[in-house]
């Protein structure tokens, strides 16, 4: 439902924590936790529920099944598919997301951040599909506001480097992130397009680190 109270907070959330992450990226992940600590706040608030914000566990193997072509293309086919392409057309990118990854892109580390990455990627889709998405789509539609939550996702994803390097890697976040927000709009559960953004990321390190 349309509510303006709702839009202007959701406003002012998202750009505080993009401007934050921009402008002050020593305090990334303060300015991280605003969109979720905002949610968290607001839900008990307004008295939402948790399948308000997307957390139907119930539905998920339902929801699934319904968009198993979709989950497939995001959490399998599009991470790897998006390596190969940026290395054959820029090898250097692989040195970049080295970079601006938070942990040490290695089997053995990968397997020690897992469950963090696991924690991380919630807040990320609660943060673009929950509040900016959700919030959106009654006013602007569902294109619109994928368009936007994706493109919020991908400049928070911002490391600088070369302008074609940091534009290829941005693009290649804001299509995952197209694909997960399509997700969510078809099964409005958080839970499957976090799965999708947690098998996308996990194998997208493995090619990386295959690539070292």
């Amino acid at each position: 439902m349309k509510d303006n109270r709702v839009l202007l907070e959701t406003i002012v959330v998202t750009i505080v924590s993009l401007g934050g992450i921009l402008l002050l990226p020593q305090l990334k992940l303060i300015f991280t936790l605003i969109p979720i600590a905002y949610l968290l706040i607001e839900r008990r608030i307004r008295n939402r529920t948790w399948a308000d914000l997307g957390f139907k566990f119930n539905t998920f193997w339902a929801d699934l099944r319904a968009n198993w072509f979709w989950f497939v293309l995001a959490g399998v086919v599009s991470q790897p598919a998006w390596f190969l392409i940026e290395r054959a057309v820029a090898p250097e990118i692989v040195d970049h997301i080295i970079e601006r990854l938070p942990f040490p892109p290695t089997a053995g580390g990968l397997f020690v951040y897992a469950i963090p990455l696991a924690i991380v990627l919630i807040g990320e889709e609660l943060t673009h599909r929950t509040l900016i998405q959700g919030r959106l789509t009654p006013f602007i539609g569902i294109p619109a506001a994928i368009a936007v939550a994706s493109l919020v996702f991908g400049i928070s994803h911002y490391s600088p480097g070369p302008f074609a390097i940091v534009a290829l890697d941005i693009s290649s976040i804001v299509f995952d992130s197209i694909l997960f927000g399509i997700i969510y709009a078809r099964s409005n559960n958080l839970i499957v397009s976090w799965a999708a953004h947690l098998l996308g990321d996990i194998l997208g390190l493995v090619f990386l680190i295959s690539a070292m």
